[in-house]
């Protein structure tokens, strides 16, 4: 599926950590448990870089990943609510501007 394998690199920086651009962003792909216990075949992207590769890790290192993914996720939701609220505040401004203008009336509900 990669076109590049798992490098040393990994175990320094972290899964989630492109081995071609630095870029934190590696995103899984697809994740196999091998035949030997408390490893996993992961495939992974960088949506920077387009970096493809795939390796065995262990336990530990899968662990350590799915952390930083738990971490990234918690981290987008707090930025979307951010940004939700941040355009609710924005369009509701907006609307008491425009009704104090007399640009909103009745007929524009009906």
């Amino acid at each position: 599926m990669g076109n590049a394998s798992h490098t040393g690199t990994t175990r320094d920086t972290g899964l989630h950590v492109c081995p071609s651009c630095t870029s934190p962003l590696v995103q899984p792909v697809c994740w196999e448990q091998t035949e030997e216990r408390g490893h996993w075949h992961l495939w992974r992207r960088c949506p920077e870089c387009s970096w493809q590769g795939d390796g065995v890790h262990d336990d530990l290192q899968i662990d350590a990943y799915d952390l930083e993914l738990d971490s990234g996720t918690e981290t987008l939701a707090v930025d979307l609510q951010q940004i939700a609220r941040e355009n609710m505040e924005r369009m509701a401004e907006t609307f008491v501007a425009a009704l104090d203008a007399d640009l909103i009336t009745a007929e524009d509900f009906a």
